[in-house]
């Protein structure tokens, strides 16, 4: 090959389709408690990622579609609803949901967390599972605004009435202006400093 001849454009691709992109392994499981519960629950939910935290305190990322089904499946292992929170992440556009798992028979803590959009969010209940549900969902209802679809009571709840579906806890809920709403403009309150008054 004449060193001032340029290599063929044919022969560069055919050499980028034989290099073989290398799978990316998902992380092993320790061998302890509760790398085994883990694995146990994976084994029969192989759409959903888990992981071990530390010692007692597991993980599982699910697809909102596959939700119900991987609480009634992870109800076999852990008896207990510990509590469903909701984190705003206003700026991608979506709610997170987190429920709080504990396992009796293992003692070990499960953060199961799911993903759905901000916009006309909704969720099947948990109710059926795990009856405490009902309150929870309650909560992330009045101050979030997400539907739970199975849950009769979804209404006001803690706010009073005029606040009910203001979802105030919502990261694109205007506090102040809520506040000359209900109150007026000339409603104020003390600065830091307990010398001035601030609107």
């Amino acid at each position: 090959m004449d060193m001032n001849e340029k290599p063929k454009v044919e022969e560069k691709v055919e050499e980028q389709k034989t290099k073989e992109v290398p799978e990316v392994e998902a992380p092993k499981l320790p061998d302890t408690k509760e790398g085994k519960l883990v694995a146990e629950v994976l084994e029969k939910a192989p759409y959903a990622e888990g992981n071990v935290r530390r010692e007692r305190r597991v993980e599982f990322k699910v697809p909102a579609d596959r939700i119900k089904e991987f609480l009634e499946l992870a109800s076999e292992k852990f008896e207990m609803l510990i509590q469903i929170s909701v984190v705003d992440w206003l700026k991608e556009g979506e709610f997170e949901l987190v429920y709080q798992l504990w396992s009796v028979s293992e003692s070990v803590h499960a953060f199961v967390r799911t993903r759905i959009p901000r916009e006309n969010a909704k969720m099947p209940t948990a109710m059926d599972i795990w009856p405490v549900a009902e309150t929870y969902e309650r909560e992330a209802h009045e101050f979030f605004g997400i539907i739970f679809e199975g849950n009769p009571r979804l209404g006001p709840f803690i706010l009073e009435p005029r606040e009910y579906e203001k979802h105030p806890l919502r990261k694109d809920f205007n506090t102040l202006g809520y506040v000359k709403t209900i109150y007026g403009e000339d409603f104020d309150r003390y600065d830091e400093s307990k010398t001035n008054y601030v609107i």
